[in-house]
């Protein structure tokens, strides 16, 4: 803890990166704020939502006869789960909440050029680590990243798919990702990662 400082309020939208679980996370000492994250990152286009994280947790109280209060409290359970809603309707982005295959085809003087999406009868959801980034500016007015990310997740569906020409909205995707433990790095969930100043020349 420390004393308060108001350039610590963070004012920020978030882009969002996803790549296949396994994938090295952007180091903030060679990648600077807005750059492209390089290796196998995909940047996930334009979102109509604000990303937004929760963390949830279980808790057991231990309880002694003697006293009235617990005398200790663990977690037996926790999870974290990142939500947005996505403003292109594209096959891929749905393909990251439903699954199943998308071919490209490309227009000829007989075929129009579309994308299919097949989906469907999926067991198995396909992992990912996702990272999102936001800036902030700092008291001598340099821009800085700050980055989360979920080590292994899934992701999903998290609603309706709207289409009407009567309300004032437009087609969204909206997606969930939902973490899982990273058993290469004893379990850990997420990482948070603010860059506060930059290398010294």
């Amino acid at each position: 803890m420390a004393d308060p400082v108001v350039g610590n309020i963070f004012k920020s939208g978030a882009i969002v990166w996803l790549a296949p679980a396994g994938e090295t996370l952007p180091v903030a000492d060679t990648i600077a704020a807005g750059a492209a994250w390089g290796g196998n990152w995909s940047r996930v286009g334009f979102t109509k939502a604000p990303v937004a994280v929760k963390y949830e947790d279980e808790e057991h109280d231990v309880d002694v006869e003697e006293f009235l209060s617990s005398v200790d409290r663990y977690k037996i359970s926790e999870k974290i789960m990142v939500e947005t809603v996505l403003a292109e309707l594209i096959a891929d982005y749905l393909k990251l909440g439903i699954g199943g295959t998308v071919t490209t085809v490309a227009a000829t003087s007989e075929l129009v050029g579309k994308d299919i999406l097949e989906a469907g009868n999926d067991a198995i959801k396909p992992k990912y680590v996702v990272g999102f980034e936001g800036t902030y500016v700092n008291a001598v007015g340099l821009t800085l990243p700050v980055r989360f990310f979920v080590h292994r997740a899934t992701v999903k569906l998290n609603g309706e798919l709207t289409f009407s020409k009567k309300n004032g909205d437009y087609t969204g995707v909206p997606l969930q990702v939902s973490g899982l433990a990273n058993t290469a790095s004893n379990g850990r969930l997420f990482k948070f990662e603010r860059v506060t100043a930059p290398k010294i020349a």
